[in-house]
């Protein structure tokens, strides 16, 4: 069973699973599930608690023995597993051979990163989702975020109004963490309701942060204007031009490649596997190939070659202007500027 962290609350009310496998890459969606499983399972009598990383120091042995035991006293004991980024095969193994020893008074907290497709198609993953629910915890969307932060609002007994609600949402994207933060302080100044724009530019300091990954999904999608909200912040992150480089290539080579694999004839989905695309990604693919046509994305990598040229030189400030123009580059109907 797979469920998301609303989904939780409700599914509690029916009692424990054996297992739950908590992974994703949002850290405060992620602790909160983790806290309520906690809480769950202590008022049913799980009093005790051991906690292991399964890095490559993990005394697998310690682990077993710890599921085994039985306290003097507490009948009842909850094993967290944080998994590394990826599991070797003896680590799958033993992670394997773990859950078949799964008893009613024992109890699997284990923990992990966000998993690509291939990863959900291992062993040990499918072993887990047949064990116990698995609790998908991702970033929102800016949609997603402004749902959320309005729920989390209404349960400090706050109000925001729509213009003031995504504005929030704006100045804490990728960060929700801070954002909850700042409306637990909100919610202790007796503030009017409901919350005007005017009230949190005056309040609030934006705390919004991006990876390198989200810059690319808006420039597919032909949301330039975010794109390039995007790169300004991540230079103002500290990212480094050549990763973006780096990324910004990839991307290109597959959309190159993917128009020469349709232009000889091929069908899309073909073309999309032969190259190892991820099917959750081959919409979005496909999408952006029918607004840049072979002689746009050409022009885009002649902008990425300049940037890279300006990274050779050290020439950091250029290669961030490059990227900028790359990013503009993408508009519908716009051809791409080549800065003298």
């Amino acid at each position: 069973m797979r469920l998301y962290p609303e989904q939780l609350p409700q599914h509690l009310q029916g009692g424990l699973s054996p297992c739950y496998f908590v992974y994703g890459d949002e850290p405060l969606l992620k602790m909160e599930a983790l806290d309520l499983l906690r809480r769950t399972a202590r008022a049913q009598g799980f009093d005790e608690r051991h906690r292991f990383d399964a890095d490559e120091g993990l005394d697998w042995d310690a682990l077993f023995d710890a599921s085994q035991a039985l306290s003097l006293f507490s009948r009842r004991q909850i094993i967290e597993l944080a998994l590394p980024d990826k599991l070797d095969k003896t680590a799958s193994d033993r992670l394997r051979e773990l859950l078949r020893q799964c008893h009613p008074d024992l109890l699997l907290l284990i923990s992990g990163p966000r998993l690509n497709q291939q990863q959900q198609k291992s062993a040990w993953f499918k072993a887990l989702a047949e064990t116990g629910p698995t609790v998908a915890v991702l970033s929102p969307n800016p949609r997603q975020l402004v749902r959320l932060l309005e729920q989390r609002l209404r349960d400090a007994g706050l109000r925001a109004e729509p213009d003031a609600l995504h504005w929030l949402a704006h100045a804490f994207e990728g960060n929700l963490l801070a954002a909850a933060g700042e409306i637990e302080k909100l919610a202790l100044l007796a503030l009017p309701q409901p919350l005007t724009l005017a009230t949190l530019q005056q309040q609030v300091q934006p705390h919004h942060h991006f990876n390198p990954f989200q810059l690319l999904d808006p420039l597919l999608q032909g949301k330039v204007r975010r794109a390039c909200r995007i790169l300004l912040q991540l230079r103002q992150e500290g990212i480094e031009a050549g990763m973006l480089c780096h990324l910004l290539a990839r991307e290109l080579a597959t959309l190159d490649s993917l128009q020469a694999h349709l232009q000889a004839g091929q069908p899309f989905h073909q073309a999309a596997a032969a190259l190892h695309v991820w099917s959750s990604r081959q919409p979005l693919l496909q999408a952006a190939l029918g607004r840049l046509p072979a002689a746009k994305l050409a022009a885009l990598g002649t902008l990425l070659a300049a940037a890279d040229a300006a990274l050779a030189d050290f020439d950091d400030d250029a290669a961030w202007r490059w990227l900028y123009a790359l990013c503009i580059g993408f508009l519908d109907d716009q051809p791409p500027t080549i800065l003298p």
